[in-house]
């Protein structure tokens, strides 16, 4: 048996100890009730942009307390009923990118929500934190789990979700989350928490595992987690049970949406036994693709784009 072959033996055997609190459903069902009153308050104008088979719009909707989430919209321009539809959600410290990107995507036929996520991009207001580090998001709030950054963001992205179903040209029984790394994480966090998606595409995904993942990182934003726990030791408790809510390890039995996951066995951000931890509790369709020689980088490769392009055109 070769190495790596042995070593995805393992990994498709772990199957660690969830990590929830006693609460943990009554928080997210209190966590969405409280989103779904809030209203959307959609605007979109459109872009003139110098690609003449789409149609572009920059959106705005408004996320978690009303935060304004700022996404595109891209259509294509010879189709307008039944579409299907990919949100999209970009990697930490990144935003949605150019509209060209998505070209891919809307010359088959697809509707395109490319969101700019909290606090990146155009989405870079944010209410004010009690407690955490500046220069990093994944410590905004860490002390206390309503307050917490990823409990916004996870609502804000759901939310994108509620926009595209509000939209009369999307087919709403053809719906993709798609994302990497951050986005990857958002991606299987949205699909617990909103069983509407059709299939879910979550690349080298963070927020996996999180106490295993702590360990075994060594670059991303688990290490301002860890800094932070290394100035204020006292408080590394509450930050793990923080933390507990938002981990896909103990969202992912929710998922009912067929999932495909990649992983890099090279990956110093998202740690590839962290990722199977929580593909191996998810219990919807699934498919996972590994890669023994890639890093965090693996979404990139060639074959994996292309592979990515036909598994969707397979499955939506």
């Amino acid at each position: 048996m070769i190495f790596y072959e042995k070593q995805i033996e393992e990994y498709e055997n772990y199957k660690p100890e969830l990590t929830k609190r006693e609460d943990f459903e009554n928080f997210w069902e209190e966590t969405l009730k409280e989103s779904a009153v809030s209203p959307l308050h959609i605007q979109m104008k459109p872009i003139n942009y110098p690609i003449d088979q789409i149609v572009a719009y920059k959106l705005i909707y408004r996320g978690f307390a009303g935060t304004p989430i700022n996404a595109f919209y891209i259509l294509p321009k010879d189709k307008n009923k039944d579409l299907p539809c990919i949100i999209i959600f970009h990697g930490y410290g990144g935003n949605k990118g150019s509209i060209s990107n998505y070209m891919k995507w809307t010359i088959q036929g697809y509707a395109v929500l490319a969101v700019d996520c909290r606090g990146h991009g155009e989405s870079a207001e944010d209410t004010l934190y009690s407690f955490g580090s500046t220069g990093t998001w994944a410590t905004q709030g860490i002390l206390d789990k309503y307050e917490y950054y990823y409990r916004k963001i996870y609502v804000d992205c759901k939310r994108a979700v509620d926009v595209i179903f509000t939209r009369n040209e999307i087919d709403k029984s053809r719906i993709c989350l798609h994302g990497a790394s951050l986005g990857g994480g958002i991606s299987l966090a949205v699909a617990a928490l909103d069983n509407r998606p059709t299939l879910v595409v979550a690349d080298v995904p963070n927020m996996c595992n999180i106490e295993l993942a702590v360990q075994q990182k060594f670059e991303g934003s688990l290490v301002s987690i860890e800094n932070f726990m290394n100035r204020y030791p006292e408080k590394s408790k509450q930050v793990f049970e923080t933390l507990s809510y938002f981990d896909n390890l103990n969202l992912a039995q929710w998922i009912k949406s067929k999932t495909r996951v990649s992983v890099a066995f090279k990956d110093l951000i998202c740690p590839p036994q962290s990722v199977y931890g929580v593909y191996n509790q998810i219990d919807a369709e699934k498919l996972i693709i590994s890669y023994p020689f890639s890093g965090h980088d693996a979404p990139g490769i060639i074959s994996h784009i292309d592979q990515t392009i036909a598994y969707i055109k397979e499955n939506l």
